[in-house]
């Protein structure tokens, strides 16, 4: 018998197919599932629910939450070191940067706590979105 959440269902092959289709953006549980509903496909918004938290946990999805608490997932892509997010658009983009293996060690010797590279998600706003803001918004 396969582990929880391992069966490759018609289902999870819906949630992954949509999930492949939006390469470089977060989707929301309701983005996922009205996009299968709109290509004629049944599925249940909690079916959807289950099999995005199925996929993070086994690792082939990443899940950010915003700051008003709504989940966000995206296809894992290994050749990245983490995610970043804009708050506006929603697009991520992948962050591999040296930077991030010495923040990772830093706070490791001086604060005991082990970073995960590939789980990392910043938040803020991209440039295309900061150069959109009025004058005042743009330097915070």
């Amino acid at each position: 018998m396969a582990a929880r959440g391992k069966y490759k269902t018609r289902q999870r092959m819906l949630v992954q197919t949509c999930l492949e289709s939006n390469v470089g953006h977060y989707l929301t549980v309701d983005e996922v599932w009205g996009s299968t509903i709109s290509a004629g496909e049944h599925i249940g918004r909690s079916t959807v629910y289950r099999n995005l938290e199925s996929m993070v946990e086994e690792g082939s999805a990443l899940k950010a939450v915003s700051p008003g608490g709504e989940a966000s997932y995206h296809l894992y892509q290994d050749k990245t070191s983490g995610q970043m997010v804009c708050l506006e658009c929603r697009n991520a983009f992948p962050l591999t940067c040296h930077m991030i293996g010495e923040l990772s060690h830093h706070v490791l010797d001086r604060h005991g706590f082990k970073i995960l590279p590939s789980r990392t998600v910043l938040y803020g706003i991209c440039d295309a979105c900061r150069l959109n803001m009025p004058h005042a918004e743009q330097a915070v």
